[in-house]
C-alpha cells in the first residue's frame, strides 16, 4: 500500500521534541504522517473525526469502541502504542476486518523498575520524609522502615514483568513466590521462584504485586477476601491495569489496617475520580500511570508500533497481532 494516511494518538510522542524522527520510514514511502495533540480524553465522536480518512492509527488510550470502527471504514489496522488493549472492541475489530497489535514486551524493563520504585518509597518512607524535611522537621522525622531482606514478595502473574520483578527481587535478597494460570517452571527454577495458590501467595508474602492483563478473571483479583488473608504489616503494589484492583476494597483496607500500605500507578478510571478517598490516605503511595514511561520504554514501543503498521502495509505479518484469527487463512 502507498500514499496511505497515519494517525498517531499516543501520548508517548510528547516526550520527544524531534517527533517526526520515528516515521521517517513511512513518509519516505509516501505515507502521510498526522501527529495529533493526544488530548487526555476523546469521545467516540470526537475520534470518529480525527481518524475517518487513517488507513492506519498508533493508537493511545482513545476509544476504539465498536460505533467508532462501523464509522471509520478506511481503517485497517490499529496498532496500540502499549501492551492493554481493553480500549479496543477486539470481537467488532476483527468483524470489521482491522487487524490489532501492540507492543507486548516493549516496556516490561520500566514497569519493572517503577514497582521498586513504589516498594522502596513506600518501605523507606521517602515521600514522606521529603515533604516533612522541607518543613524544618528532622528529630521528628523517626518513622520504623521495612526492610527488603529476607522478606517475601509475591507475584501475581509471572509474566514478562512478573519475571524481570522476580531477578530484581533476588538482587535485594528477597524470598520471591509467584502465582499464575500458567506456571513457567523454567524459568522460575532459573531465578528461584516458587509456585503458590493465591490464597498462599496473601498469607505468605509481605509484598504483593501485580503483573497480569486485565480480564474477567483477574478483575478485582485484590479484594477484600484476598486483603483479609494477608498479613497486617503487609504491602500491595497495581503497577497493571486498574481494575485488577478493587479500589474501595484496598482503600478500606488500608484506612482499617488491615494492611500498612499500598502503591498504586493504575485505576480503574484514568483520569482517575480524585474525589475517591484512596487520595487521601497517607499510606499509599500514588502515581499517574508512569510504569511504562521509561524513555527507553517509550521509544521502544512507538518504534515497535510504527514496525507493526509498516509491516502491514507492506503486505506482511506484524508480529505481535491480537485477533490472530485475521491471519488464519
Amino acid at each position: 500500500m502507498s500514499n496511505e494516511t497515519i494517525w498517531v494518538g499516543t501520548p508517548f510522542i510528547l516526550n520527544f521534541e524531534d517527533q517526526r524522527q520515528f516515521f521517517i520510514s513511512l513518509e519516505e514511502q509516501g505515507h502521510e504522517v498526522i501527529i495529533d495533540d493526544c488530548p487526555a480524553y476523546l469521545s467516540e465522536d470526537e475520534l470518529v473525526e480525527k481518524i475517518k480518512n487513517a488507513t492506519a492509527v498508533i493508537a493511545g488510550a482513545e476509544p476504539y469502541t465498536n460505533k467508532v470502527m462501523e464509522n471509520t471504514p478506511n481503517l485497517k489496522i490499529i496498532a496500540r502504542a502499549g501492551v492493554g488493549v481493553n480500549n479496543i472492541d477486539i470481537p467488532s475489530a476483527t468483524k470489521n476486518n482491522i487487524v490489532v497489535t501492540n507492543a507486548e514486551g516493549q516496556n516490561s524493563s520500566s514497569v519493572s523498575e517503577h514497582f521498586f520504585g513504589l516498594l522502596i518509597n513506600s518501605t523507606r518512607r521517602i515521600h514522606w520524609m521529603n515533604e516533612n524535611i522541607r518543613k524544618g522537621a528532622w528529630r521528628e522525622i523517626q518513622p520504623a522502615l521495612v526492610p527488603l531482606k529476607n522478606q517475601t514478595l509475591g507475584i501475581i502473574g509471572f509474566g514478562n514483568i512478573g519475571k524481570l520483578v522476580a531477578k530484581r527481587a533476588k538482587a535485594f535478597e528477597m524470598n520471591v513466590i509467584a502465582y499464575d494460570i500458567v506456571q513457567d517452571q523454567e524459568a522460575a527454577e532459573q531465578i528461584g521462584v516458587k509456585f503458590v495458590s493465591l490464597d498462599e501467595l496473601a498469607k505468605e508474602a509481605d509484598f504483593v504485586t501485580c503483573h497480569v492483563p486485565l480480564t474477567p478473571d483477574t478483575k478485582h483479583i485484590v479484594n477484600k477476601e484476598l486483603l483479609e488473608k494477608m498479613k497486617p504489616e503487609a504491602f500491595v503494589f497495581n503497577t497493571s491495569r486498574g481494575p485488577v484492583f478493587n479500589l474501595d476494597e484496598v482503600t478500606e483496607a488500608l484506612k482499617n489496617k488491615v494492611i500498612q500500605g499500598a502503591g498504586i500507578d493504575v485505576y480503574p478510571d484514568e483520569p482517575p475520580d480524585y474525589s475517591h478517598p484512596i487520595f487521601t490516605m497517607e499510606n499509599a503511595v500514588l502515581t499517574p500511570h508512569m510504569g511504562g514511561r521509561g524513555i527507553d520504554a517509550v521509544r521502544n514501543t512507538i518504534n515497535h508500533a510504527v514496525t507493526c503498521v509498516d509491516d502491514f502495509l507492506k503486505g506482511k505479518k506484524p508480529s505481535t497481532v491480537i485477533n490472530k484469527e485475521m491471519y488464519d487463512n
